[in-house]
């Protein structure tokens, strides 16, 4: 399933301004290569860690400041702060409502965290359904068709269930 997850991301990678992905092994953080990669993943998940009074450089909602840090940074060293803010995230309540997405690029990005984190909390809880498609094409596909509204709609759905999911498990 990882490989097939890997082969979606890889061929949306155009979409999503997106180098390249590593896969994430069973031993220490994944390595993340590249800076537009490591980008994109830490401001979704700066997005999603609204209303989370996350502080810290390391939330900063300017990108360009990830950008300087992570040029200075190991792919390892990168692996690491995106799975120190994924950690975060997983802690965090995040029923917030909805959250303003400014275009469907962002709107895929962060369905992709958000599905990541409901892989992250493990199979005690049921993430079935549309909503929790790793298929980036279908998540970018569906948000071209629809409104801004329910864009919306769908992420704060996708929150709750996860803080749901993390509530059952503490």
């Amino acid at each position: 399933m990882k490989t097939q997850v890997l082969a979606v991301i890889i061929s949306c990678s155009s979409l999503l301004t997106i180098s390249s992905v590593s896969a994430q092994g069973s031993i220490g953080p994944m390595s993340i290569e590249h800076c537009t990669d490591y980008v994109a993943r830490t401001m979704s998940q700066v997005q999603m860690a609204t209303g989370c009074n996350m502080l810290g450089p390391q939330w900063s909602q300017n990108s360009a400041e990830h950008m300087t840090w992570c040029k200075d940074a190991s792919p390892r060293v990168r692996g690491q702060e995106y799975d120190a803010r994924q950690a975060a995230l997983e802690l965090c309540r995040g029923d917030i409502g909805a959250v303003p997405i400014a275009n469907c690029n962002d709107y895929a990005s962060r369905a992709r965290s958000q599905v990541e984190l409901a892989q992250a909390l493990g199979t005690h809880c049921s993430f079935e359904g549309m909503r929790w498609s790793s298929n980036l094409v279908q998540h970018m596909n569906w948000c071209n068709r629809t409104t801004q509204e329910n864009h919306e709609f769908e992420d704060a759905a996708r929150r709750r269930q996860l803080a749901e999911c993390n509530k059952g498990s503490q």
